[in-house]
């Protein structure tokens, strides 16, 4: 049986993976149902099967209080979805329930298992999304090998396949309910992240909600209904709203029917139309756009290409404001795959320095499994210019200090510097507040301001940290505090305590990131419930 490892993308509104296969190709594994996408819905059929993608999709017209979509916009920011037989289901669950899907039917149609993966995330995205999306990767039975931005990964993909000269692509990702812009440079060795900008809550999404809206005020105003629109008929609207924007990518118009309480109307979107009542949306992701070309500007870049990514981009009102605003008619490479290409791509990259670097030389035993290991993966000749990625940071960090007896946050890492290491870290000496302090707590902030000190803002806050210290220190002792972010973009949190030169414990507790004890619990319960 060959083992592969997998990249994954964890997508708002749809989901997909794919492999590097023996010819280093790229592919996408399709579902059971023949699709290349697995819509990213979960329908709870009863307490021990749990139904996902597009019949789950179907189900959510008649059994909308078990349906759950859109989980995306939610995990690291809740620990709630919803309330199914009495138990609250966070996003983690929900979502390695579709990470479960889309594994298992690669594992059948491959014949083989699927446990190391990439998965990706908006680049937006901060230590809390990802931390909760890798945790929704260990209740799905699979080892993360690491995190890959989404942009990055697709950029990666575009990189590899095209013979791109050395030159600076802008990738505008507009996906079902996020939206990244990042810029990169691309040689013939490696992909340069030079800075990201985007709103981890705006996607396709909110244009059809925005249509939504138009539609029901339509037929209202078509067949004089007062009422209130139940689930039943939201559900129905909503999917007939994403066929009709769909159809719009080839057609000036299309006629969406509606029936409610017996009353029926027929409303014709018109793509002009489309555009008046979304512009808000599409004007946001422009000034996102600005922001980091002006970035970019600053460090003396610019822009040579525009790079589509995201299902959203089909619409057309997206080439069209790209093209009058910048002058530069966008590339479109495969907007629903070019992401877990991308992150296959890295997986198989990065499998021997992440996965065999954890090898316990002193363990014959798992020297034995490590042999047997190398043996099942395929020796892949990977594409010839496959390049080496260096990120930047996606986020500023700060801490919050006191200075000359005022409350100051103090950036120690801050936005959009380069990663050349993968990682970055960064150690600074702050004293204690008294004397005899017992311990000293970190509020710890995740922000994207790029000043190094601003006014404190509680809705930055990523978590605290308390540190134990040993007695009698004296006030003004020495602390020094390290930031580390890694890899995957999750930020960490050391400290020594300087006077005895003694490292003292500092686990963050960070709102958004479920408790390891409580993965361990849901990922225990998940191992006994059917996915179809």
């Amino acid at each position: 049986m060959a083992k592969y490892v997998f990249g994954i993308d964890l997508g708002t509104t749809y989901s997909c993976i794919s492999y590097v296969d023996e010819t280093g190709r790229a592919v996408v594994v399709k579902n059971m149902e023949g699709d290349n996408t697995t819509p990213s819905v979960v329908n709870f059929a009863n307490e021990n099967q749990v139904i996902v993608g597009q019949v789950a999709l179907e189900n959510a017209i008649i059994d909308p209080d078990n349906t759950v979509s859109l989980v995306k916009t939610l995990i690291g920011k809740s620990d709630f979805v919803i309330n199914y037989n009495g138990e609250d289901k966070s996003p983690e669950e929900i979502s390695a329930y579709i990470l479960k899907k889309i594994t298992n039917d690669a594992a059948s149609l491959l014949d083989t298992k699927v446990e190391d993966v990439v998965i990706t995330c908006p680049a937006y995205f901060g230590t809390a999304e990802r931390t909760a999306t890798k945790n929704a990767c260990k209740i799905a039975g699979l080892n993360v090998i690491d995190i890959i931005n989404e942009p990055t990964a697709a950029a990666l993909y575009y990189g590899c396949i095209k013979d791109v000269d050395d030159k600076t692509v802008l990738v505008y990702d507009l996906g079902g309910g996020t939206f990244d812009v990042t810029i990169m440079s691309i040689s013939s060795e490696k992909i340069e992240v030079i800075c990201s900008e985007g709103n981890a809550q705006l996607g396709g999404k909110d244009w059809d909600e925005a249509v939504m809206r138009y539609v029901a005020d339509e037929f209202c105003g078509q067949t004089e209904f007062e009422g209130e629109f139940d689930e039943y008929t939201r559900q129905e609207l909503r999917l007939k709203v994403e066929r009709a924007k769909k159809q719009l990518s080839s057609r000036e118009e299309v006629p969406i029917a509606l029936s409610v309480e017996g009353k029926r109307a027929e409303i014709t979107l018109t793509r002009e139309r489309f555009d008046e009542i979304t512009t808000v949306y599409l004007a946001e992701t422009l000034e996102k756009t600005d922001s980091a070309i002006a970035i970019a500007k600053e460090k003396g870049v610019k822009i040579d290409e525009i790079l589509l990514v995201g299902g959203s981009t089909r619409m057309p009102q997206i080439s069209k404001a790209l093209v009058e605003k910048y002058g530069i008619w966008p590339k479109v490479l495969e907007p629903d795959e070019a992401v877990a290409k991308g992150a296959a791509m890295h997986a198989l990259n990065v499998y021997d320095s992440k996965v065999n670097a954890n090898k316990n030389e002193n363990d014959v035993e798992n020297d034995s499994k490590q042999e047997e290991a190398q043996e099942e993966q395929p020796k892949v000749e990977l594409a010839k210019n496959t390049k080496e990625v260096i990120v930047a940071t996606n986020k500023s960090f700060a801490i919050h200090v006191f200075v000359n007896n005022q409350h100051k946050c103090h950036n120690m890492i801050i936005k959009n510097q380069p990663m050349s290491d993968g990682a970055i870290s960064v150690s600074k000496i702050f004293g204690t507040h008294k004397a005899n302090q017992k311990n000293a707590e970190i509020i710890v902030y995740e922000n994207d301001i790029m000043e190094e000190m601003f006014d404190e803002c509680t809705d930055f806050i990523l978590g605290t940290v308390v540190l134990d210290l040993p007695p009698n220190l004296p006030e003004h002792s020495p602390l020094e505090v390290t930031l580390t972010l890694n890899t995957e973009g999750i930020l960490e949190v050391t400290a020594v305590e300087k006077t005895t030169n003694t490292k003292v414990s500092a686990v963050m507790k960070a709102k958004g990131i479920m408790p390891v004890e409580k993965v361990e619990e849901i990922t225990k319960k998940a191992e006994n419930v059917e996915v179809k």
